[in-house]
């Protein structure tokens, strides 16, 4: 019988003096952790990432943190511009404690995934952009149409809310980080339907992006982490697919 999921919460402390709050699910003793970073309004609290997080802790052990702003975690969003700092706080607390990291970022998440995994940071074996940006200033986010207004709806869960920063903050596009990231597998997923970043950002992404690297477009899908909730079955299995792929377990620990 397997061992039950447990979820510990921790504080840590980024570069530049931000408290950064993380929720652990761990199985029993694995050499590899999953790291989710969450979009602009939501939080490792919302039903919808603490689902996604059990789930994939049935394979993986799985670290959810709250970017500046949002959560637990202290200061005002910046939208993608300073919060590089929460990630590779969490990154660098992890990377003792687990030989192989993947991140999976979510939207503006995703922004941040790819503009700090371009950085190479120890331990990272794989990266998941959702829904990804290819730069801020080109989001669409076509709020008055009936799609836009439906996932502004839908993400309005328990535990969803923002402290906004400044929004004009000069950013790195992603677009631009993508490119330095070798030997590095990518996998970018992308509805055909959202209304908030089209698709053609994550094609982009993709051409730019060096192999190995894959693209999932998923038929009249919807933005970021409602992809989960449209098919949480589909949207999980999508990932540890790819990762049992990517990372197979005959890989010697210590190394992607």
């Amino acid at each position: 019988m397997p061992d039950t999921v447990e979820r510990s919460s921790h504080r840590l402390r980024s570069a530049d003096g931000t408290v950064v709050a993380v929720d652990r699910y761990r199985q029993g003793r694995r050499d590899t952790a999953v790291v989710i970073c969450h979009g602009f309004f939501q939080s490792k609290a919302t039903p919808t990432f603490q689902r996604l997080a059990g789930a994939l802790a049935q394979s993986y052990d799985v670290l959810c943190l709250d970017f500046r702003g949002h959560g637990g975690s202290s200061g005002v969003f910046t939208f993608s511009a300073r919060e590089d700092a929460e990630l590779q706080a969490v990154l660098t607390w992890a990377q003792p404690q687990y030989p192989r990291l993947v991140v999976i970022g979510f939207s503006l998440g995703a922004a941040v995934a790819i503009n700090t995994v371009s950085g190479a940071p120890p331990g990272v074996c794989g990266l998941i952009a959702v829904s990804a940006p290819a730069s801020f200033d080109e989001i669409e986010f076509k709020f008055w149409t009936p799609e836009g207004i439906g996932t502004g709806l839908k993400g309005l869960e328990p535990g969803a809310g923002c402290r906004p920063g400044n929004p004009f903050l000069k950013k790195r596009r992603p677009i631009d980080a993508i490119h330095r990231m070798r030997n590095l597998p990518v996998l970018f997923i992308h509805g055909t339907k959202d209304v908030i970043v089209s698709a053609a950002h994550s094609r982009r992404l993709f051409d730019a992006a060096h192999e190995p690297k894959h693209l999932r477009l998923i038929a009249d899908g919807g933005h970021a982490e409602m992809l989960f909730r449209e098919d949480p079955t589909g949207f999980t299995s999508l990932i540890t697919d790819w990762l049992a792929e990517t990372l197979p377990l005959e890989t010697p620990p210590g190394t992607c």
